[in-house]
């Protein structure tokens, strides 16, 4: 392989066959939102009776194009439910059948408010932040831009943010949650976000079952390895 080519391996856990994990990220064309094919190009004028040739529809929008050209959509690779109450607690929660213990263990858990949304001023959206632990890293020498995917319309929205390629955990993603919300359910293969790729080359994509403790951190913080230069 050329030595500045691009690579992103996703590691995945070993209850996952490798067409699970091909399945929970897909590349175009199968990123795309399902109904973008059942739009024309143009659109259609009923008193003329014919498509208007200049009249055009999203399906001829670079910029909604080249985000999916460009990124990879991340579904769900198993059933999800959790049930909160009013007390910001999770009451009841499920995922999948026959997942191991140790997984369902990490899965879903409230983000502590002290971390994050307590400090967030006038805040009377939401009540608590749901952080989801999905069972892959991502291995290669590119960051990832994470994003919600909002072309897909989804009942939830995702927190954004730029995974690090030297980044080697298992990766999250984070749902706040309304205050008037109670349960969130999620199905196997629903759009969760985009993962963006930050390079202007074409990247290889593999898929690899993860050795469990491949990677370890030894100190309570390693913040510094993961923080890009900046741009401007």
């Amino acid at each position: 392989m050329n030595l500045f080519s691009k690579k992103l391996i996703i590691k995945y856990m070993d209850f996952l066959e490798n067409k699970d994990a091909e399945d929970m990220v897909q590349k175009i064309p199968n990123n795309f939102p399902k109904y973008f094919y059942s739009i024309p190009k143009t659109m259609f004028n009923p008193v003329k009776k014919k498509f208007i040739p200049y009249a055009r529809t999203i399906k001829t929008c670079s910029g909604f194009i080249n985000l999916y050209k460009r990124s990879l959509l991340l579904t769900s690779p198993f059933d999800m439910y959790v049930e909160f109450n009013n007390n910001n607690e999770i009451i009841d929660q499920k995922i999948g059948q026959n997942i191991p213990d140790y997984f369902i263990n990490l899965c879903l858990h409230i983000h502590p408010g002290q971390q994050f949304l307590d400090y967030v001023p006038n805040n009377k959206k939401y009540k608590f932040i749901l952080k989801i632990t999905l069972p892959f890293l991502m291995d290669g020498n590119v960051s990832i831009k994470i994003s919600k995917s909002d072309y897909h319309f989804n009942n939830f929205d995702v927190l954004p943010g730029i995974i690090s390629n030297k980044y080697k955990e298992k990766m999250h993603i984070f749902i706040p949650i309304e205050k008037e919300r109670n349960e969130l359910y999620i199905k196997k293969g629903d759009p969760l976000c985009l993962m963006t790729p930050l390079c202007e080359t074409k990247i290889k994509l593999k898929f690899k079952k993860l050795k469990e403790n491949e990677k370890n951190y030894l100190t309570f913080s390693s913040l510094k390895n993961f923080i890009l230069k900046n741009l401007i």
